[in-house]
């Protein structure tokens, strides 16, 4: 789908929910007086990805919004592929029970984001993947729900980070809500992750805990 086409389902989409607000409060507990705010505390994960041919063997296994390892080592993809990249994965959570809203992943340092799926498909939701800093690499994936196309990962959003250009580093992605969808810097509602890319995979260049976890309740 064209980038300009998801604008203006996403343009539509606030427009709708504005007009039926009450009605998606009352239904998903998760739209306030502003449409598309959620209620619920974020919270960011990295995806073990266990069993797959990008399994990070360094990442809790049972990383998952309720316990989420935010930070991974990673090889880089070779150039031009994907074929290491990083899942990562995120909730609005309320009182244990995940909720929607609009969103967005912002990507900073090395590497960028390589996939920001539509989360419904051919449905009214809407991804829209950009370079807001026009440096020539994706960093803002704005999501105006969460997934919902009835296959595992519904009711959370996601988000694919790479490095592909053997630059060796921490990228750091924040998570956040973004009722107006210009990135994570002026919300408070946010959790964010990182990921240390090196040529093997285990070189670190950030402290090594995961106190960069954090979450703000509306």
């Amino acid at each position: 789908m064209r980038v300009t086409k998801q604008l203006a389902l996403a343009t539509a989409a606030a427009g709708m929910l504005a007009l039926t607000g009450a009605t998606a409060a009352q239904a998903d507990h998760s739209y306030g007086a502003e449409a598309g705010a959620t209620s619920g505390r974020a919270a960011s994960y990295i995806n073990p990805d266990t069993g797959a041919a990008t399994a990070n063997p360094d990442v809790d296994p049972n990383s998952s919004c309720f316990s989420p390892d935010q930070s991974d080592k990673q090889r880089f993809s070779d150039p031009g592929t994907a074929n290491r990249n990083v899942h990562n994965d995120a909730c609005f959570l309320d009182n244990g029970i995940k909720v929607d809203g609009f969103a967005s992943f912002e990507s900073s340092g090395v590497g960028f984001i390589s996939a920001c799926p539509d989360p419904d498909g051919a449905g009214p939701k809407v991804a829209v993947l950009s370079d807001k800093n026009n440096d020539g690499r994706n960093d803002l994936c704005f999501q105006s729900g969460y997934q919902m196309k009835g296959t595992a990962g519904d009711l959370e959003f996601h988000a694919r980070l790479n490095n592909n250009t053997g630059t060796a580093g921490t990228q750091y992605v924040t998570w956040c809500s973004d009722t107006d969808r210009d990135g994570c810097s002026d919300e408070r509602n946010s959790s964010s992750i990182r990921i240390d890319w090196s040529a093997d995979g285990t070189a670190t260049y950030s402290n090594d805990d995961d106190s960069s976890y954090s979450g703000w309740s509306r």
